[in-house]
């Protein structure tokens, strides 16, 4: 009997647990997606739901407002992005020209094209060649710069012309015009001389100073190095005003000298043929701070006459503000006026 009497003890027991743990659906309840199980997950309503309620990808409740808002946004977001590569979709064309030294037109030159795109690289290479009146073209291509290389074997190609245009994202952007060709410079190669070519100072990390008092420097055009007083075919003297050494602008003068000899200052890019005549024994660039333009630097290319009647170049750049000069030099050492390289 008393078996039987726990036994029904346990059996209410069990009954009472399982009733109280079930809990009937209330209307209250919303099925939700789970992303994880891809089945429905019960949730709770919020106390303030109403039909303009409604989940976002991550079964998170926002209003149909705050999804239009954001819709808006990304829409916005989209706009710029497709604006931006907008200029890198401008229609590209171009008309060039190629000549000589003498202006007559050279055939057959080699064009090279690199457009900046929206391609995987980011840029686009094209080639074509010179017609026989120089004149060469590209159309058809999108981008937004334009890059143009000219080269022909037989020929130095200049660095003096531009090779870089720009249609879109400039406050002034390159237009093209067929009939008005943008003109290239080839310069045809001559016969080349042994020359002496020196650098000053020589190495990297080398550094080559004047005194802002004028005390001079002499350099060995044919070895490269600095010469004592008086033995040296180049003498370099610089005054810089150190009054107040943070003043921009501010005065300076630097003088070049050739002992027995002469300069003759140019701006020929290819300075192959010394002239005869007409050279300097010193120059003089006299910068006072009123100067208008006022130069903080030098970058001048001067034909040269040694003592000994032998031609030759040299090229000079100068920071007057420190002192800091390099110079390169080509001599002939056979007395010829002909300074192409071999």
């Amino acid at each position: 009997m008393k078996r039987k009497l726990l036994i029904l003890c346990l059996f209410l027991v069990v009954l009472l647990a399982w009733f109280l743990r079930y809990k009937p659906e209330t209307a209250q309840q919303l099925t939700l997606p789970n992303k994880a199980t891809n089945q429905t997950a019960e949730q709770p309503l919020p106390n303030n739901f109403s039909p303009t309620a409604l989940t976002n990808i991550d079964g998170v409740l926002v209003s149909i407002e705050y999804a239009k808002a954001r819709e808006e946004r990304m829409k916005q977001r989209q706009a710029l992005v497709d604006k931006s590569l907008d200029d890198w979709r401008t229609p590209i064309e171009f008309y060039g020209r190629v000549v000589d030294e003498n202006t007559n037109p050279v055939a057959g030159a080699q064009v090279g094209f690199g457009c900046n795109d929206i391609s995987k690289t980011g840029t686009s290479n094209y080639e074509t060649t010179s017609d026989d009146k120089g004149g060469f073209s590209i159309k058809g291509i999108k981008g937004k710069l334009l890059s143009v290389n000219i080269t022909k074997e037989g020929y130095y190609s200049s660095k003096q012309d531009n090779g870089y245009y720009t249609y879109a994202g400039d406050n002034i952007n390159f237009v093209p015009d067929q009939s008005n060709p943008i003109v290239f410079h080839l310069r045809k190669k001559g016969v080349g001389e042994p020359l002496v070519l020196t650098d000053f100072p020589v190495g990297i990390g080398q550094i080559a100073q004047l005194h802002h008092d004028g005390t001079p420097v002499e350099l060995n055009l044919l070895n490269g190095t600095q010469a004592p007083a008086g033995s040296g075919q180049l003498k370099l003297e610089l005054w810089r005003d150190i009054s107040d050494i943070k003043k921009q602008p501010f005065d300076w003068k630097l003088q070049l000298s050739m002992f027995g000899g002469g300069l003759i200052p140019t701006d020929d890019e290819f300075a192959f043929q010394a002239p005869e005549s007409g050279y300097q024994p010193s120059l003089v660039i006299d910068m006072p701070a009123t100067n208008q333009p006022w130069m903080g630097e030098v970058r001048s290319k001067y034909y040269i006459q040694l003592p000994d009647g032998k031609y030759g170049r040299i090229d000079f750049y100068l920071l007057p503000y420190n002192g800091v000069f390099t110079l390169h030099s080509a001599i002939n050492p056979d007395g010829s006026r002909n300074l192409e390289p071999k």
